[in-house]
């Protein structure tokens, strides 16, 4: 064979491999998208790792059975769908003949088979990566893994059988629909686009006397054949270039693919059921169910979905009418997104807020009654602690907690002597969680052990529900609609969880934010960002002191004058969209009229939190106090360097993008710089503490959910801080600090 001829059939065998992708974009960018999830991004094969773990694989058990259910059912969708959709859109067999016809068809059943099969070959790949990624630390895990792998491998042996040639011989006669008719097989091999309209051309010496309709059930002299229950759409026309040629247009009724139609309706029927059952499903039940198996449902039920769309465009299934299904149901969510009031976030109704000091004057009175209480005298150094932690979600969030949980537990009277927390996203709520714990926890040094029960809670799950279910569905809907949100659930997954860890107390989390408000309560700063201005903004149980720039603006909650859980007003500062939306209020105006402002995360401006420490420390003039003595704790994401090399690839876009991206990382490099001249001008620089979280992204990753691995390497992290293997000069200068309290 000449290279010439052997290039020749390789490009038509391409051309006609991407003919038939060509209508399957969405079902590619699915499987594209679950290929990165679980294969590739440290988040998704952490979730497997958990699965993996003898703590959750056996008091979870349904997570791998639901997981196992997920991909049957992903498998099958995707196959379908694959079918349906050619079926519909190849019209190729007009123009091909019929050896091409066949080669297509033989392309489009392995794509059909690749689609079946590429689920369970996905995860269980995942799941050999996850494995021997973490070997060293859960080499004892080897027997699940297998079990695993071994119940893929059923899976795979039954979509095998199910699909194989000979299984209609041995089904019910009941189930006669999950297999096409001999008819249904005949015309859909044909490539003529099933519910497009038949045509016959005849020349006017093949026609039959019967001139305005033509024979059914026989074999024309052109070799065309029409079925009876074809409908013959209107009288034959003449081509205008042709005159001896006529044509007959056939409308092909539904009814004529019942098998194929009653297949896609039952699985649109079944769809429908799990996208509403998941859509409503509590806290507890997505736990139950596992993100990796709620993403494998929520596949198999959108491409359905949207197929479902592709045909009623396709078949018209309302007589006379033609309508552009998929362009009308466009059109109906951007109004619905203009008209839907854009989570909201949670207040509490007939509460009055309660007003806050100022900071100068709270730190005043908050300095003095401690003073009091612990007996200090006029010569003493009071050690005074400032905090503040960067945003990453679980990763510097656990990370926080769990070390300044272990120097509570050590040192009793350490939280007495913090007086601001600042924090970014996940860092927020590790300091926000550490603040909420009963001072009574110290007595018994169960601070470590309620921060590790929080933190290894799933709280990506109920996240993840909401966002490829209730999300997708509320987006149908010109109002909000609670239970569908997923920064709601994600805050009453915090509450759940913070009761879990603290037993026969108060939930605080789900308490008021008011609760935070008095002069012996520590400062509270929870940083986030206005859409509208991009201004950095605080909710705070004090207020911004007038010397703080723009501080009328900044300050949300004497802005909106609202009351909200401490959950919700955690969840203004770690909204990070796409996988927290941002969080909507609204301003009342003269003449009755509202205005909406969104807020997302604080690391969109400043991801270290430590530029509103300077703004408070510079408002409460501390330097005018000469017995405190104030330490910066700032708890950072790692101690890697976050600029990027040079550019040398797409040089004008990646500019662009580099620079919006690295300008909050800028921005936090000017503050630490502006930190240093301060302390160094009125105290020293040694009272700025940073922790490092010095573990790598893939053995921690940033993430709503970390495995009982991941959470193991934080405890054994923080240990060694605290035992001055890890950071000990930095952490020296704490435990210095911390001697100097009085017992």
């Amino acid at each position: 064979m000449s290279q010439k001829r052997w290039a020749k059939q390789w490009l038509q065998i391409l051309r006609d491999l991407m003919f038939v992708l060509r209508e399957l974009w969405l079902l590619l960018g699915i499987h594209l998208l679950a290929l990165f999830a679980f294969l590739l991004m440290p988040q998704g094969t952490d979730m497997l790792l958990s699965i993996l773990e003898p703590k959750t694989f056996i008091l979870n058990a349904s997570h791998i059975t639901l997981l196992i259910v997920a991909m049957f059912c992903w498998s099958i969708s995707s196959e379908f769908c694959t079918r349906f959709l050619i079926y519909m859109t190849d019209n190729s067999g007009h123009t091909l003949s019929p050896e091409r016809v066949s080669l297509r068809k033989q392309n489009q059943k392995w794509i059909a088979v690749f689609f079946l099969y590429f689920p369970p070959i996905l995860v269980a790949l995942a799941f050999i990566k996850a494995y021997f990624q973490n070997l060293s630390d859960i080499s004892s895990s080897w027997w699940i893994l297998v079990f695993i792998l071994t119940a893929i491998s059923g899976l795979l042996f039954l979509l095998k059988y199910l699909y194989k040639a000979d299984y209609r011989k041995h089904k019910p006669n009941i189930f006669h629909w999950m297999h096409l008719s001999e008819t249904e097989k005949y015309w859909t091999s044909k490539l003529y686009g099933i519910f497009n309209e038949y045509r016959v051309d005849l020349h006017e010496d093949e026609m039959p006397l019967q001139t305005h309709d033509l024979p059914r059930d026989l074999l024309l002299s052109n070799g065309s054949f029409i079925p009876a229950v074809f409908q013959l759409k209107k009288r034959p026309t003449k081509l205008a270039d042709t005159k001896n040629i006529r044509v007959w247009m056939f409308r092909i009724p539904l009814v004529y693919y019942r098998n194929l139609l009653t297949q896609f309706f039952v699985l649109v029927v079944l769809s429908i059921l799990l996208i509403c059952f998941f859509a409503f499903a509590c806290t507890e039940t997505y736990q139950s169910i596992g993100a990796i198996a709620m993403i494998c449902f929520a596949f198999a039920s959108w491409q359905i979905m949207y197929t479902l769309l592709h045909f009623l465009d396709k078949a018209q299934p309302i007589p006379k009418i033609n309508l552009t299904f998929r362009l009308i149901v466009s059109i109906w969510i951007c109004f619905c997104s203009y008209t839907n009031n854009d989570h909201p976030a949670r207040w509490i109704e007939k509460e009055k807020i309660r007003v806050g000091k100022k900071v100068s004057e709270h730190f005043k009175t908050w300095i003095s009654n401690l003073e009091a209480s612990e007996h200090y005298q006029n010569a003493d150094q009071i050690p005074i602690f400032f905090l503040a932690s960067e945003g990453g979600a679980l990763r510097t969030g656990a990370f926080t907690a769990m070390l300044l949980a272990k120097m509570q537990d050590s040192f009793p009277n350490f939280k007495k002597h913090i007086y601001c927390y600042s924090g970014i996203s996940g860092g927020s709520l590790g300091l926000q969680y550490f603040q909420s714990l009963p001072n009574s926890l110290s007595l018994k040094k169960e601070y470590s052990k309620s921060s590790s029960t929080f933190f290894e809670t799933d709280f990506l799950s109920p996240v993840t529900g909401k966002l490829v279910f209730g999300e997708l569905l509320n987006c149908f809907f010109p109002f909000h609609i609670a239970s569908f949100d997923r920064a709601i659930a994600l805050e009453n997954a915090w509450e759940l969880s913070w009761s879990s860890a603290n037993k026969n107390q108060e939930n605080i989390f789900a308490a008021s934010f008011n609760q935070q408000i008095g002069e012996n309560k520590p400062a509270i700063f929870i940083n986030a960002v206005e859409s509208e201005t991009g201004l950095p903004v605080v909710w705070t149980n004090t207020q911004l002191d007038s010397t703080i720039a723009l501080y009328g603006a900044r300050d949300l909650r004497n802005k909106f004058h609202l009351s909200i859980a401490y959950s919700t007003a955690i969840n203004l500062g770690t909204r990070f969209p796409f996988i927290s939306p941002a969080a909507m209020l609204e301003f009342n105006l003269p003449n009755h009229h509202k205005n909406r402002f969104h807020y997302i995360d604080g690391g969109y401006y400043e991801n270290k939190g430590e530029q509103t420490l300077l703004e408070i420390i510079q408002a409460i003039h501390i330097e005018n106090y000469p017995a405190v003595k104030p330490y910066i704790i700032q708890f950072n994401f790692s101690q890697d360097d976050t600029s990027n090399h040079s550019i040398r690839f797409a040089n004008e876009f990646m500019e662009v993008i580099n620079g919006i991206e690295n300008t909050r990382f800028a921005r936090a490099s000017l503050t630490v710089e502006a930190m240093k001249k301060y302390m160094q001008k009125h105290f020293d620089t040694s009272q700025i503490i940073n922790l490092n979280l010095d573990i790598s992204i893939k053995q921690l990753p940033m993430n709503w959910i970390l495995s009982h691995t991941a959470m193991n390497r934080i405890d054994s992290y923080t240990n060694a801080q605290m035992y001055l293997k890890k950071d000990s000069l930095q952490v020296q200068h704490i435990f210095n600090a911390i001697k100097n309290i009085k017992p």
